[in-house]
C-alpha cells in the first residue's frame, strides 16, 4: 500500500493498492465525506405554490377581487379567490410534474467513471467515487473528480475550466487532474484525492443544461402575444372612452370589467405551457432511448431538415470483423501480431477488439508503452519490450508515414480498392526497428450496414430529413456502403478538396464525406447553415464537440465521451438511424401539440374580444360579465393542458414557424365563432326572449362548448373523426362542458337559462363546429399551414 496524498482532503491520509477500494471501505468514505457532487439550491416547494399568486394576470385578478369587493359582489369576490387557489393548486401540480420528469432524466444523464474496486473495473456513477478510489480517464473524459496520476500515457488535459487558459498541458506521474478538466490525448490511472466541495473546482461535469426561457417557436409566440395585447390594449381604450363619455357607466363597474376583457384576451400561460409540453414529452423520448439535454432541442429536431450521420454506429452495427490480411515483405501472422500488439482491450475500440479477436492463439511480446488512437493522427502506437515499435491505423496514413517502394505502394493502393469494392475498411500496420518505419502489411475490416438501414434511410428521406453519409474510410469503401444503402453516389473527400474554392457548394450537393476528421464536421455544419439547412449532426469523440454545439439538432450516440455528451442537444441510449427517426418523429409530435395550444388562444382572443366589442359598440351591453369571463378562463385552461397528452399525428415535412399564417388561419376561424355567437344573439332576440342576464348565460355556455369543439377542430388537419384522441382530453372535454351544461340549467353560479336555449346553443355549435371542420383543410392549404 502506497500512500498518495497526505493533504489531499483536510489533512485526511490518502491511500490506495493495487486493487483498489473495497466495497465496504468506500461505503466508509462515502459516509464521511459526501457524494462527489454539489447540488444547486433549489427553491422550496412551499415557495413555488405562494408564487403562483404573485404572476402578472394573479396580480391583476386581485385587483378585480378588490373592485368586486368595493362594488358590492362579495360573491364574486370569494368565488375568483376560489378559482385562483385552485389554478394555483393544478398549475403547482403540472409543473411539479414536468420538474420531477426533468430530475428523472437527469440522473440518467449522469457522469460515469470507470473506478477499480476489490479488483475489477467497474463503471459506475461519478458521483459515487470517493477520495482513496483508483479511477481511469481516457480521451473525451470529462475528470470527475481531484485526483493524482499515478500512471500516465502520453496524458494531455484542458484545464481551461480552473485556469482559463484553452491549450491542453502535458500531465506526468505524480501529477494532479482537476474536476472539470477534459482529456484531449492519452490515458491515465490517477488515484482521487478530493470529492464534492472539496475539489478546486468544486463542480463534476453538468451533461443537463437548464432550458433556456425561450427557444425560436417561443420568441415567435411572444411577437404573437404582443400584437395581440397591443391590438386589445386599443380596443380596450376605445371602450373605455365610448364607456365613459357615450354610455355613462359607472367607472369601477367599466374598469372592472375591462381588466377581466384584458387578462381573458391575452394568453399568457404560453410559455409556461410550452415548458410543461416539452418537459412531459421527454419522458416519451426517453423511453425510446433518446434522452434531451435542453429542452429547446425538442423544437430544433421538429425542425432539422438535413442529417449528418455517422457511417460507423449509425448506419453499421459497430461491429468490425478481420475479412483478409495481406502482408507487405511480411507473413500475415507476422502482420496479426503486430497489429495485436498495437491494440489493447481495456480500451473497448471497435478495431482494437475485432483485431484482438482475430489474434487469439497468436504469440504476442509485452507492450512497454500504448499510445491509444488519437483522431487527430488516426493511429495506435505502441513501444514492445524487444526494442522495437508498431502501429496501425487508417492506411493512407501508416503508408504515408513509411518507406514504401513505388510497386508495393501501387500494391497497397490496389488491395484497399479491391477491398473497398466489397465495402471493407482497410488498416494498414507498420513496424519501426531503429529509425525506419516499414510496412509490415493490409488488414481489411467489415462493418455490416445495420439490418433495415436502407429503408430507415429512405424513411428519413420521405420525412424530408436529407441523409448526409460521414465516414473516416477512403472514398472507395464511403461510395460503396452510401451506395448499398441507396443514400446517394456523390462522395466528397475532404481532405483531397480541402482548399478548394468551391468546398462549401460540394458540401451542400454531396450525399456524403469520406476521409473525414473530426475537424472537418465543423465546416459541414457551418457550410449547410448557410446554406439555410436545420442541421443533425452525429457524433461520439471529444474533437465532435464543436460541430454538435454549431448544429441545431447535436447527436451524441450511443458510448460517446463525456465531452461530447455535454456538447449534445440529443444523447441516444442506443445507436442507429431507427432512434433518430423516433426522435424526429417524436419532436414534430411535441411541436404539433404547442402549435395547437397557440392556435386555440388565439382563436379564442378573436372570438371574445370581437364579439364583446362589437355587442358593446352595436347595442352597448356587456355579452358577458366579468365573473364568467374569469370562470371561463379558468375551466378552458384545465382541457387545454391536457393537450400535452394528445395523440396529435407528426408532420411529414420538417415544422416551420411563420407568425402570419398561424394569425390568418386564426383571425378566419376565430371570425366564423364571432359569426356563431352573433346568430345565438338573433335567436335570442327574435326566438327566446330572455333577459340580459340570461343570454350572458347563453354566451358564457356558448364560448364554453366552442372551447372544447375547436380543439377537435384543430388538432388535426384531417376529418376530426379520423385521427384518435388521447383519453385524458376526451374525459376533460366532456367533463367541461357537462360542468356547464349543469351550471347553465339548475343556475349554479348563473343565470338559469332553459332546456330550449341549452338545445339552441348545442345545435348552432355543432353546426360551425361542422363547417369548420370542413373549410379548415383548404383553409391551412391555403395559408400554408400543412
Amino acid at each position: 500500500m502506497s500512500v498518495i496524498d497526505s493533504k489531499s482532503v483536510e489533512g485526511v491520509e490518502i491511500e490506495y493498492n493495487a486493487t483498489g477500494l473495497t466495497e465496504e471501505e468506500a461505503l466508509k468514505r462515502l459516509s464521511q465525506y459526501g457524494y462527489n457532487e454539489i447540488k444547486a439550491e433549489k427553491p422550496s416547494y412551499l415557495l413555488l405554490f405562494v408564487k403562483k399568486f404573485s404572476g402578472p394576470v394573479e396580480l391583476l385578478l386581485w385587483a378585480v377581487m378588490i373592485l368586486s369587493y368595493f362594488l358590492g359582489n362579495i360573491r364574486d369576490f370569494y368565488i375568483i379567490l376560489a378559482l385562483l387557489v385552485f389554478n394555483a393548486v393544478v398549475s403547482f401540480f403540472e409543473e411539479y410534474k414536468a420538474d420531477r420528469s426533468m430530475e428523472a432524466l437527469k440522473q440518467r444523464l449522469a457522469p460515469t467513471a470507470r473506478v477499480l474496486r476489490s479488483g475489477e473495473w467497474k463503471e459506475m456513477q461519478a458521483r459515487s467515487i470517493v477520495p482513496g478510489d483508483v479511477i481511469r480517464v481516457r480521451v473525451g473524459d470529462i475528470v470527475p473528480a481531484d485526483a493524482r496520476i499515478i500512471e500516465s500515457e502520453g496524458v494531455e488535459a484542458d484545464d481551461s475550466v480552473i485556469t482559463g487558459e484553452s491549450l491542453p498541458k502535458q500531465k506526468e506521474v505524480g501529477g494532479v487532474l482537476y474536476s472539470g478538466s477534459v482529456i484531449k490525448r492519452g490515458e491515465a490511472t490517477c488515484v482521487v484525492t478530493a470529492t464534492g466541495f472539496n475539489t478546486f473546482y468544486g463542480k463534476t461535469a453538468k451533461l443537463v443544461e437548464t432550458a433556456k426561457p425561450k427557444s425560436h417557436l417561443q420568441e415567435a409566440i411572444m411577437r404573437i402575444i404582443k400584437y395581440l395585447v397591443l391590438s386589445d390594449l386599443v380596443i380596450v381604450a376605445l371602450m373605455f372612452v365610448f364607456g365613459v363619455f357615450v354610455v355613462n357607466i359607472p367607472l369601477l363597474t367599466l374598469v372592472e370589467f375591462l381588466l377581466v376583457l384584458l387578462i381573458a384576451s391575452i394568453p399568457v400561460a404560453l410559455s409556461a405551457a410550452f415548458t410543461v409540453t416539452m418537459a412531459l414529452g421527454t419522458e416519451r423520448l426517453a423511453k425510446k432511448s433518446i434522452l434531451v439535454t435542453k429542452l429547446e432541442s425538442i423544437e430544433e429536431a421538429a425542425t432539422m431538415n438535413v442529417l449528418c450521420a455517422d457511417k460507423t454506429g449509425t448506419l453499421t452495427e459497430n461491429n468490425m470483423v478481420v475479412k483478409e490480411v495481406e502482408g507487405f515483405g511480411f507473413s500475415e501472422s507476422e502482420v496479426v501480431e503486430y497489429a495485436a500488439e498495437a491494440s489493447r482491450r481495456e480500451d473497448n475500440d471497435p478495431i482494437d477488439n475485432a483485431v484482438l479477436d482475430y489474434a487469439k492463439g497468436v504469440k504476442t511480446r509485452k507492450q512497454v508503452k500504448f499510445y491509444p488512437f488519437d483522431p487527430s493522427t488516426k493511429r495506435t502506437e505502441s513501444e514492445i519490450e524487444g526494442g522495437y515499435r508498431v502501429s496501425k491505423g487508417a492506411s493512407q496514413i501508416i503508408i504515408k508515414m513509411c518507406e514504401v517502394s513505388e510497386s508495393d505502394k501501387k500494391k497497397a493502393e490496389e488491395a484497399i480498392a479491391r477491398f473497398a469494392s466489397r465495402g471493407f475498411k482497410t488498416i494498414a500496420v507498420a513496424k519501426k526497428t531503429g529509425l525506419k518505419w516499414k510496412l509490415a502489411g493490409l488488414i481489411a475490416l467489415y462493418d455490416a450496414p445495420r439490418a433495415g438501414s436502407k429503408e430507415l434511410v429512405r424513411d428519413l428521406k420521405s420525412l424530408g430529413v436529407k441523409v448526409k453519409m460521414i465516414t473516416g474510410d477512403n472514398i472507395a469503401v464511403a461510395r460503396e456502403i452510401a451506395g448499398e444503402l441507396e443514400i446517394g453516389s456523390n462522395i466528397v473527400d475532404l481532405t483531397v478538396e480541402k482548399g478548394n474554392a468551391n468546398l462549401e457548394k460540394m458540401i451542400v450537393e454531396a450525399d456524403g464525406f469520406a476521409d473525414v476528421y473530426p475537424e472537418n464536421k465543423y465546416t459541414i455544419v457551418k457550410s449547410l447553415q448557410k446554406d439555410n439547412y436545420r442541421v443533425g449532426m452525429t457524433g461520439d469523440g471529444v474533437n465532435d464537440s464543436p460541430a454538435l454545439k454549431q448544429a441545431e439538432v447535436g447527436i451524441a450516440v450511443a458510448n460517446a465521451t463525456d465531452v461530447a455528451k455535454s456538447a449534445a442537444d440529443i444523447i441516444l441510449t442506443k445507436n442507429g438511424i431507427e432512434v433518430i427517426i423516433d426522435a424526429v418523429r417524436e419532436s414534430r409530435r411535441i411541436f404539433k401539440r404547442m402549435e395547437v395550444y397557440t392556435m386555440i388562444k388565439i382563436i379564442k382572443v378573436f372570438e371574445i374580444i370581437g364579439f364583446v366589442a362589437l355587442m358593446f359598440f352595436a347595442f352597448r351591453v356587456f355579452a358577458i360579465t366579468p365573473f364568467l369571463l374569469i370562470l371561463l378562463m379558468f375551466t378552458n385552461d384545465i382541457v387545454t393542458v391536457s393537450i400535452a397528452t394528445d395523440n396529435v399525428e407528426y408532420s411529414q415535412s420538417p415544422n416551420k414557424w411563420s407568425v402570419k399564417p398561424l394569425m390568418l388561419t386564426s383571425a378566419v376561424i376565430g371570425g366564423f365563432l364571432i359569426i356563431e355567437a352573433l346568430v345565438m344573439w338573433f335567436i335570442n332576440s327574435f326566438y327566446l326572449n330572455l333577459s340580459m342576464a340570461a343570454f350572458q348565460t347563453i354566451v358564457f355556455l356558448l364560448f364554453d362548448v366552442d372551447d372544447k369543439l375547436v380543439l377537435f377542430n384543430i388538432r388535426t388537419s384531417k376529418d376530426f373523426w379520423k385521427v384518435k384522441p388521447s383519453v385524458y382530453i376526451v374525459l376533460t372535454s366532456v367533463m367541461g362542458v357537462t360542468a356547464g351544461l349543469l351550471m347553465s340549467y339548475y343556475g349554479f353560479l348563473v343565470e338559469k337559462i332553459p332546456l330550449i336555449a341549452i338545445i339552441y346553443v348545442l345545435a348552432v355549435s355543432i353546426i360551425f363546429f361542422l363547417a369548420i371542420d370542413v373549410i379548415k383543410k383548404p383553409l391551412l392549404k391555403r395559408f400554408g399551414m400543412v
